[in-house]
């Protein structure tokens, strides 16, 4: 399957985007069949965040605009676009009692890949890709397994 284009939202930069975003994602996804849609919302809720912090998206008259593209049947790519900042995106483990800095490595966790793409005239797209089905093998006589553990992530498989 060659990637889909599943759809595209362009929103101002102020914090009530987050959930708009979220909400628009989720209802991409399950108008285009795919099953597993929370991964894929949290990623654009982080990633909107971040650019909200960190970037010029978050000033007065700031925007973001979030793509979504099937890559294939179970896995999809998130995109978000920023008005850019000096800064480049990377994930880091915050201390327990920093109030950010725990949404790149979050998103790291539950992505399958991810990544930045410098646009010019300032802009970037941080994007992930993650998991959105769950396919079933044909296991004949066999228990079935779907996972999602971060390094080496199981789609499917049989046991036994």
């Amino acid at each position: 399957m060659s990637e889909r284009f599943l759809g595209e939202v362009v929103l101002r930069g102020v914090a009530y985007s987050v959930a708009v975003a979220r909400h628009c994602v989720g209802e991409m996804l399950a108008a285009a069949g795919h099953q597993v849609v929370e991964d894929a919302r949290l990623i654009v809720s982080e990633l909107i965040t971040n650019a909200l912090i960190h970037t010029a998206s978050g000033l007065n008259g700031g925007v973001v605009t979030v793509e979504v593209v099937a890559v294939d049947v179970e896995i999809v790519r998130v995109e978000v676009t920023d008005d850019g900042a000096v800064t480049v995106p990377r994930s880091r483990l915050s201390g327990g009692d920093e109030c950010h800095g725990r949404g790149l490595w979050l998103v790291e966790r539950v992505s399958l890949r991810w990544g930045v793409r410098l646009l010019g005239a300032g802009q970037r797209a941080v994007w992930a890709e993650t998991f959105t089905g769950q396919a079933v093998p044909a296991c004949a006589g066999k228990d079935v397994t779907i996972g999602a553990a971060h390094s080496g992530r199981q789609v499917g498989g049989c046991v036994g």
